[in-house]
C-alpha cells in the first residue's frame, strides 16, 4: 500500500445563462495515515466553487481534505 498519492485536475464551468465560462487547475497531495484514513492538502487554482449558485468567483485557495472508510 502506497503512503503518498497525488491529484491533478482540470475544472471548467460554463454558465450558459450568465454568458460566462471559467477554467483552472486543482492540485493535491495525500498521505495515507492508516488502512482507513487518508489526509491531503491542495490548492484550487480556479476561482469558482462546486456550488453552482455562487457566481462570485472568489473561491480560490488552499484546502484540507480527510477521507475515511469503514
Amino acid at each position: 500500500m502506497r503512503k503518498w498519492s497525488g491529484l491533478v485536475g482540470w475544472r471548467r464551468l460554463h454558465a450558459k445563462e450568465a454568458g460566462d465560462a471559467q477554467s483552472g487547475a486543482l492540485l493535491a497531495v495525500y498521505r495515507r495515515m492508516n488502512e482507513h484514513v487518508k489526509m491531503g492538502v491542495g490548492d484550487n487554482f480556479t476561482n469558482f466553487t462546486d456550488n453552482l449558485t455562487d457566481l462570485s468567483y472568489n473561491n480560490r485557495g488552499v484546502f484540507l481534505n480527510v477521507l475515511a472508510t469503514y
